[in-house]
């Protein structure tokens, strides 16, 4: 008997956007599985600082696409693909989030359209600089280097450039054609820039330089030894930054990454936006009046319920996507 093809509810946006709880809360409802589309989230001992979803949520919904990797271990999207095709035995049907734009779209239209990695020029690239990285890529590939999702990460700059040079490399707009439309989160930039601030804080309050200083030592790869927030704190705990600067430099790479997200999704998939603010509510109090923690806490959670009605409402009118990145 043929299986039928793979197919999956999609939620993006970029970070610090809500999708994850938005997620949680429609399969906690459904029952359905979750797939974090995350490249942070496949690091194990890489916690406080990457936003993973908690043991308890997880405990609650059945979580693909997580802790599969040791900080050490280079993982590529091929790798990640493998990884997560368990999700799609499940009964229900997966729901894949996250803000990693190639991570969806390799799952929704597979690999062929990457190119192999040239031995030599990978072999060139890695003795260069972070900056010389970033002049080049620059250079060869404007439009797609202002869409990088972190510009900072030398792997991804090195793939940038061996996609240019593959001679079957495609416009970014050329590979939205035949994109099936999914859905995504959009956060006015204030609101999004707040809760950036907000979550930064909370990282360094939960843990992080604890966590950093259990990373110390060891041979991390460039994925994540330049991964935002523990790069600042591997900084701070060599004593080249103070935990404020290290926080503030977090927060602003943090920025530069959503403004990156949301080009790649504009200019890579077909996005059907979900305007966030409008289930945004200030009800119960006067206009710059401040809320207690458990009433702010409570607020978050009503609109991120109706939020979640919303998503859930378009996918129940569209249904699932369709993916060629698993195949059977």
């Amino acid at each position: 008997m043929t299986k039928s093809n793979p197919s999956a509810f999609v939620l993006v946006g970029p970070t610090a956007s809500g999708k994850s709880a938005v997620a949680q809360i429609i399969a906690e409802q459904t029952g359905a599985p979750i797939i974090s589309a995350d490249s942070m989230n496949i690091y194990r001992s890489m916690d406080v600082g990457t936003a993973k979803p908690s043991p308890e949520e997880r405990s609650r919904v059945k979580t693909f696409g997580v802790d599969l990797a040791e900080p050490t271990e280079p993982f590529s999207v091929g790798n990640w693909l493998n990884a997560v095709r368990p999700a799609f035995e499940a009964a229900q049907t997966p729901i894949v989030v996250g803000g990693t734009g190639l991570y969806v779209k390799c799952l929704l239209q597979g690999l062929d359209d990457l190119p192999t990695a040239d031995e030599a020029l990978r072999e060139r690239t890695e003795k260069m600089t972070l900056a010389e990285l970033q002049a080049e890529a620059r250079q060869a590939a404007p439009e797609a280097y202002e869409a990088l999702a972190d510009k900072e990460n030398p792997r991804r700059l090195i793939r940038l450039l061996e996609k240019t040079a593959s001679p079957d490399a495609v416009s970014s707009n050329a590979w939205k054609n035949g994109m099936p439309t999914i859905i995504g989160l959009h956060v006015e930039r204030d609101v999004l820039h707040k809760r950036i601030a907000e979550r930064v804080e909370k990282m360094y309050a939960g843990g992080l330089l604890e966590e950093a200083r259990g990373l110390i030592g060891l041979q991390l790869s460039s994925t994540a030894q330049h991964a935002i927030g523990y790069a600042e704190a591997f900084a701070v705990l060599r004593g080249e930054m103070t935990e404020a600067q290290a926080k503030e430099k977090t927060v602003v790479r943090t920025r530069q990454l959503s403004k990156r997200q949301m080009t790649w999704f504009r200019h890579q998939l077909n996005v059907e936006w979900v305007e966030t603010q409008k289930f945004h509510s200030t009800e119960g109090r006067e206009a710059g009046q401040p809320e207690a923690g458990w009433q702010r806490n409570e607020v978050e959670r009503q609109t991120l319920e109706k939020i979640a009605a919303e998503v859930s409402k378009l996918w129940k009118n569209r249904g699932p996507v369709p993916l060629t990145g698993i195949r059977w």
